[in-house]
């Protein structure tokens, strides 16, 4: 039976490899009712009221936006929230952590499986009235083409790209350089969203989308959308306007939607405390979302020593996972030592492959020739990353490793790792809409700029391959898996849930779908009660 936790908070479900929901974070509100409504728990003050369509929401995110045009993002965790309610993919992901059509009304995978066949939406517009069809949606993914080599966004969204065609006013023709089954979901990214040609020039500014907001302003860290009329779907929007903040300090934004300068916000681990004050405040909600993210140490394993298995399975146990959990994050992060935790290519028996053991560290660092390890890492100075840093410096010196840390900001943290610089560095492998990204971009894409064994290569080249609706899936990520647990990449820490947090009279909060990463809200769906 589904159970509602104390409190106000609603579990969210992670849905298992069924069709196309593979490897996403699944968001269907558990409650005592048999739909995927959420309802209020004990404490609440009840669901709020309709949405009072004059109504403006203000969301608090983790970071301002770099800019707005979706293919010149080099950082996803600041710029896809802004994207979401501005423009529409040709699919998109529900609430359910299914796979749904947004301005692709059907699409078809050849019988060679080296061609996709989108069909589009008739009738819908960008912001400026003109139309969403074939040329304008083949000028935006081209166009995406050309910025995919030197992007660590697209490049593992599209690699498998060759080229892209109008046959029609209402058709597009993808071909492939090989299979990809996952290219519908790899579109679902914000970073693929549909942009007016007419301001390609102009997006990173002044952009006009295709959701179901359009731009109206933006002022430092806050960007204002209003609702646009005109989109074909005229039930999602459910306010006036939405504003989203960005905000890096955890504490601030909490304060913030204590003090009714915000509506709603995430909430991350490290502020465990301030999560359970608001489960027991019938003047807030709290949603919990046991995603598929893993905070993970990720090592360029070109750099001496670290391309040697040995030291990075000494790296392996030198984390004390259950005391970080325990101590540092409410005993709220599970913790694992695995990529994909709960879900496709999770393998239960291999959760205890890397016990906390210092001395086997030390062990394995002798057996390297290894003595007086020196490690430079990188952590991002806010959130859950800079709570692990200190944490993990210390448990290092505990198997003889020094790790010298430097904190980076959002902008510089993940850019500075895929350039190849620092030896480590602490952050999360994020959920992704099919388990294929996440493999691409952590194992053989550009948050691995060391680069994988040809063995880890070929076992994740196989899963990704592999029909996504297909029984072989599960047993291609599983062997992967096996591989990458008995000879690490990374060094993965914990399981990570996130959290929405809200005033009472915010609307849709329940409905919320993490688009492609754990920091990407997809605010479309927010209202607000009088």
């Amino acid at each position: 039976m589904p159970q509602l936790l104390r409190g106000n908070t609603l579990r969210l479900t992670f849905l298992q490899n069924n069709a196309f929901r593979v490897g996403i974070l699944g968001i269907c509100a558990v409650a005592a009712v048999t739909s995927c409504a959420g309802t209020a728990g004990q404490g609440s003050s009840g669901p709020a009221g309709a949405p009072v369509e004059t109504a403006t929401v203000r969301f608090a995110v983790t970071n301002p936006p770099t800019q707005l045009d979706p293919i010149a993002t080099t950082n996803e965790v600041n710029d896809l929230p802004y994207f979401t309610a501005l423009y529409d993919g040709l699919t998109g992901v529900d609430s359910k952590g299914e796979l749904v059509n947004l301005l692709a009304e059907s699409y078809d995978e050849s019988d060679d499986r080296l061609t996709w066949t989108f069909t589009l939406r008739n009738g819908a517009t960008f912001h400026d009235g003109s139309p969403i069809d074939g040329e304008a949606v083949v000028a935006n993914l081209n166009r995406a083409l050309v910025a995919a080599p030197q992007s660590g966004v697209l490049r593992p969204k599209l690699e498998s790209v060759e080229s892209i065609t109008s046959t029609s006013p209402t058709e597009i023709s993808v071909k492939l350089k090989e299979p990809d089954p996952g290219l519908p979901v790899a579109l679902a990214s914000p970073a693929l969203g549909m942009v007016s040609p007419a301001s390609f020039g102009a997006a990173a500014t002044a952009p006009i989308g295709s959701g179901p907001y359009k731009f109206e302003s933006r002022a430092a860290n806050k960007v204002v959308y209003a609702k646009y009329d005109e989109y074909w779907n005229p039930d999602t929007a459910k306010a006036a306007r939405i504003e989203i903040s960005g905000i890096p300090d955890g504490t601030a934004r909490i304060n913030g939607l204590r003090s009714g300068q915000i509506d709603a916000t995430i909430a991350q681990l490290n502020l465990s405390a301030e999560i359970d004050a608001l489960q027991s405040n019938p003047g807030f909600q709290v949603l919990e979302n046991p995603t598929t993210s893993v905070a993970t140490l990720y090592l360029n394993t070109s750099h001496t020593p670290l391309d040697n298995p040995l030291v990075r399975k000494a790296l392996n146990y030198a984390v004390d996972r259950k005391a970080i959990s325990d101590s540092l994050l409410g005993g709220k992060c599970t913790p694992t030592d695995q990529p994909f935790p709960n879900g496709p290519g999770y393998v239960e028996e291999l959760n205890d492959e890397y016990n906390y053991d210092p001395a086997k560290a030390r062990e394995l660092l002798a057996e390297a020739g290894v003595q007086n390890l020196q490690i430079d890492g990188i952590f991002l100075a806010a959130g859950l990353s800079q709570t692990l840093a200190p944490a993990i410096q210390a448990q290092f010196a505990e198997a003889g490793i020094d790790l010298q840390l430097t904190s980076q900001t959002p902008a510089e943290v993940r850019p500075a790792f895929r350039a190849g610089g620092p030896d480590l560095m602490i952050h999360q492998i994020n959920a992704e809409a099919d388990t294929s990204s996440a493999l691409a971009n952590n194992f053989v894409g550009p948050d691995n700029p060391g680069g994988a064994s040809q063995q880890i290569k070929d076992l994740a080249d196989a899963a990704i391959q592999t029909p996504v609706d297909s029984p072989e899936r599960e047993q291609a990520l599983e062997a992967f898996t096996r591989a990458a647990v008995a000879e690490p990449v990374h060094v993965h820490i914990c399981s990570i849930p996130n959290f929405y947090v809200g005033a009472s009279a915010v609307t849709g909060l329940d409905q919320m779908p993490w688009s492609s990463t754990t920091l990407t809200p997809d605010v479309r769906s927010l209202g607000k009660a009088s």
